[in-house]
C-alpha cells in the first residue's frame, strides 16, 4: 500500500502522464522528455524518503531482510505504472490490430521492468547510505 502512496503522491503533484502521453502523440516530442525525467525524480525521492522510514521500523525490530523489503517497497510502484498504461490505451488511444496492441504492450512491459529495477536498485543504495552511519 506504501507504493501506490508512492506513486499517487508523484503524480498528483504534477498530474503529467496524460500531459506527456498526449504531447507525444500531438508531436511535441521535446517537452515530453523533460516533463518525464521531473516526475520520475519526484518519484524517486519521495520512495527514497518512505524506504528509509520503513527501513528504519524494520532495523528497529531487528528484521534482517530489510532489503528486499526497501527494494520491492519501491519497485512494485512499477506495477501501478502498467495498470496506468492499461488505462491509457483503453480510454485515450484508438489503436487496433493485432501488432500494434502487441507492440504497445511490449514495449510498456519493457519500461516497467526496467522502471521497477531501476526504481528499486537506487532505493537500496540509498537505505544502504542511509544505514551505514546507524552501524
Amino acid at each position: 500500500m506504501i507504493e501506490l502512496y508512492d506513486f499517487l503522491k508523484a503524480l498528483k503533484k504534477l498530474n503529467l502522464c496524460s500531459f506527456v502521453l498526449l504531447l507525444h502523440r500531438s508531436g511535441s516530442m521535446y517537452y515530453m522528455f523533460g516533463f518525464m525525467m521531473l516526475a520520475y525524480i519526484i518519484l524517486l525521492v519521495v520512495c527514497a524518503q518512505t524506504s528509509v522510514l520503513l527501513c528504519y521500523f524494520h532495523l528497529c525490530s531487528e528484521d534482517y531482510r530489510w532489503w528486499w523489503r526497501s527494494f520491492f517497497s519501491t519497485g512494485t510502484t512499477a506495477f501501478y505504472l502498467l495498470l496506468f498504461a492499461v488505462h491509457f490505451f483503453v480510454y485515450k488511444t484508438t489503436i487496433t490490430g493485432l501488432l500494434p496492441c502487441l507492440l504497445y504492450f511490449g514495449y510498456t512491459l519493457l519500461i516497467v521492468f526496467f522502471f521497477f529495477i531501476i526504481s528499486g536498485k537506487l532505493v537500496v543504495c540509498v537505505v544502504v547510505l542511509f544505514r551505514a552511519p546507524l552501524f
